[in-house]
């Protein structure tokens, strides 16, 4: 199932929204962080439907899988800004704790660019190559072009990856979610110093998001990690995102435990 599939079997009612996670977009014995993280965003939404997400505080409490249920509750609405909690469960118990927070843009003498895009080749004009096997489950329903020269578990020398990610279903390339949910989509970065595979588990994730709509061409964004401190079997990383014309639209920072 895609990201649009899944949302399209969502049911709710009142504050409360339920849906499967498919096992074919777990990654390990939970499921894709990306994707728990949007059908937060999605009850959320249903409480705040007009003003945009600009930021968003993601905390990986335990696994989740199976069906799930998604509760939402309003934590403030100001003059400009709204803040709603979203908590998402299942039958291993909790397993997300969300905090949204959603502020459209106002006229401001402030006009600050973020970081310029890297070097990268242009994303393809035709399909990626699909699944690679030994990959986690939920990469089946994604489209990666690597665009660093490092890469996992090869015992590199820089924590650091890159590359070009779109949604495989183009139904879900430019629906609300699709930004949040393949934020998340890169191996961490401090993976690609490791000289063999070892587990790795996101912990906390905060985002902030610079458009109100944010747009990108044929779905691809261009997604960056960095980690900047590892150390007693945790990782902290900066990451980034642009579009195909090189803006930055996102930036986020995500603490990691690693087992190794």
């Amino acid at each position: 199932m895609s990201l649009h599939s899944i949302t399209e079997s969502i049911t709710t009612s009142g504050s409360l929204l339920t849906t499967e996670i498919p096992t074919d977009w777990t990654q390990g014995r939970t499921g894709y962080g990306g994707l728990t993280a949007a059908l937060c965003l999605k009850a959320a939404q249903q409480l705040e439907p007009e003003r945009p997400l600009r930021s968003a505080f993601i905390g990986f409490v335990g696994p989740s899988s199976g069906e799930v249920t998604v509760n939402a509750e309003v934590v403030r609405v100001g003059r400009n800004t709204s803040s709603i909690r979203s908590s998402l469960s299942s039958a291993q118990g909790r397993g997300v704790e969300a905090l949204f927070t959603f502020s459209a843009a106002r006229p401001s003498v402030l006009n600050q660019e973020g970081p310029a895009a890297p070097i990268a080749p242009p994303p393809p004009d035709t399909q990626a190559p699909g699944y690679r096997e030994g990959a986690p489950e939920f990469t089946r329903h994604l489209e990666f072009v690597w665009a660093s020269d490092t890469i996992p578990f090869a015992n590199c020398r820089k924590p650091r990856v890159m590359s070009w990610v779109r949604h495989r279903d183009p139904a879900s390339r430019d629906h609300p979610l699709a930004l949040l949910c393949l934020a998340d989509a890169l191996p961490p970065a401090i993976a690609t110093t490791l000289d063999g595979f070892s587990p790795l588990s996101s912990m906390t994730w905060v985002v902030d998001f610079f458009d109100d709509t944010p747009t990108t061409e044929d779905g691809w964004w261009l997604l960056e990690s960095h980690s900047d401190f590892a150390t007693g079997g945790h990782s902290s990383q900066d990451m980034t995102i642009w579009n195909t014309r090189g803006k930055c639209v996102a930036k986020g920072r995500q603490m990691v435990t690693v087992f190794a």
